[in-house]
């Protein structure tokens, strides 16, 4: 269960690959980070986002860092995505997805992911048109899916979220998606599993807890975002904080328990862009410490050395 961290605690503060490398290698002494889409739109034209892809791996492999995954941020995560009731909208997210898909592939990361969309409430009220979102859906990741395989990119990670309308938002859901992906011949489609959203007892109950996820959703969980809550919300802060309850070790030991010791769990706290930067940094640091002693860093030598390539 290597420790890494995204890199949102970066947006609008450090943009240059030469910098988040920098302190996620020397100060916070992690070999591995998610990349978010938020610091390179794969909208972007081609040739400048070459370029740009090109500098990111460079910094990764000067300063010996695994690039992980690539993961939607919250530029992407705000519009209605591959679910909007609108077929044209839909067409430009899984346009928006492949161009996804082909970054990261640049980026020489094996997994690429994020939340899918979300239902309208018109769509979500009417039966038959919330059906037809969800089985469209399945379709695109079938397509996606398919594009991940053709251009390098191992796997295609399905992010469940804290509302209900953003399909999938359940364990009931995850398994409905993932069986009809798998009835396709489709095995490449995985989890990643936010502590946060799995705890959210407005939409789980009163007695939501991570660990039902984890024993009913097993080896589909590929990934684990960690980040600390009060289960009333989605806040994802970081550690230490005031009113938040989440145990890290007990994740820990729930994952090792369920054979889930192979998969990264990424950091994922989500500072205020007002926020001070010196402080920001100061609470990713002492975040990285907290979830350290139950999460080591990575011994895997196998290091992201893109530089060389292309």
């Amino acid at each position: 269960m290597p420790l890494g961290i995204n890199l949102c605690f970066a947006v609008k503060r450090m943009p240059e690959p030469e910098r988040w490398a920098a302190f996620v290698r020397e100060d916070l002494g992690l070999d591995r980070v998610q990349f978010t889409f938020d610091l390179l739109d794969p909208w972007w034209p081609d040739e400048q986002r070459a370029r740009l892809a090109r500098r990111v791996r460079d910094a990764a492999a000067a300063h010996n860092l695994i690039i992980d995954s690539c993961f939607v941020g919250l530029a992407h995560y705000v519009p209605s995505g591959l679910l909007d009731p609108d077929a044209d909208a839909r067409a430009a997210a899984l346009t928006w997805w492949q161009r996804a898909i082909d970054l990261t592939a640049e980026l020489g990361a094996p997994a690429v992911g994020g939340p899918m969309g979300t239902i309208s409430e018109a769509d979500a009220a009417d039966p038959d048109r919330r059906a037809d979102r969800q089985d469209e859906l399945v379709d695109h990741l079938e397509r996606l899916a398919r594009r991940a395989t053709e251009v390098g990119v191992r796997e295609l990670l399905v992010e469940p979220t804290p509302i209900l309308r953003e399909y999938p938002a359940s364990i009931d859901h995850c398994q409905t998606l993932l069986n009809t992906l798998r009835g396709r011949g489709v095995d490449n489609v995985g989890l990643t599993l936010d502590t946060g959203h799995a705890l959210f007892k407005r939409l789980h109950g009163a007695d939501a807890g991570i660990e039902s996820w984890i024993h009913n959703l097993g080896p589909r969980i590929r990934q684990i975002h960690l980040d600390n809550t009060d289960g009333r919300g989605d806040p994802h802060w970081g550690w230490p904080h005031p009113q938040g309850t989440f145990d890290v070790g007990a994740l820990a030991t729930c994952l090792t328990d369920n054979d889930l010791a192979d998969i990264s769990v990424i950091l994922e706290v989500y500072p205020r862009f007002e926020d001070d930067s010196a402080e920001v940094l100061k609470l990713i640091t002492s975040s990285v410490e907290h979830c350290r002693a139950r999460f080591p860093v990575s011994t895997d030598t196998q290091v992201v050395r893109n530089a060389a390539a292309g």
